[in-house]
């Protein structure tokens, strides 16, 4: 699998959310804090999951920098029992613009975002399981709360 670099996802959320940010890779998978999302794209045209897992309060500070939230808002609006249309609706726009990244020689569809695994459809939920191919990285946001973020693909 080709996999995108570090600096090219660096330069993708830092123009998406004109906000400086920085993927640094990591051997193993980071500690994740808090809740963690999952997010499936199926991948043309072999029609196979690749998964993004990400700590929510990174994705969330994405979205929430993309339409111009505080830091202290955003976590408001984590903490709350369901997350909010308008920061889901950013965290939507972001993660479907992130489908750039999980694959550099296919096209990969934004399938939906999970908050558990067992929601995942089943051949996502095997990529995650077993994938045979992982990418670890812990992501800074400039302004923003960072976290850990995995990409994972089962070629």
């Amino acid at each position: 699998m080709a996999e995108p670099s570090s600096s090219s996802m660096s330069t993708l959320f830092s123009d998406l959310i004109g906000r400086h940010v920085n993927f640094s890779e990591q051997m193993s998978p980071p500690a994740h804090t808090g809740q963690q999302i999952y997010c499936a794209y199926l991948i043309k045209p072999m029609d196979s999951y690749r998964v993004i897992k990400a700590d929510l309060s990174l994705l969330s500070a994405f979205a929430g920098a993309l339409i111009g939230l505080a830091p202290e808002s955003i976590e408001e609006r984590v903490a709350a029992a369901k997350l909010d249309e308008t920061l889901r609706d950013a965290l939507h726009e972001v993660m479907n613009i992130a489908s750039r990244i999980v694959t550099v020689e296919h096209r990969g569809v934004f399938k939906g975002m999970y908050g558990d695994l067992g929601q995942l459809p089943p051949e996502a939920r095997n990529t995650v399981r077993d994938p045979c191919y992982s990418s670890y990285f812990t992501v800074t946001v400039d302004g923003y709360k960072g976290g850990a973020f995995s990409l994972l693909a089962p070629f």
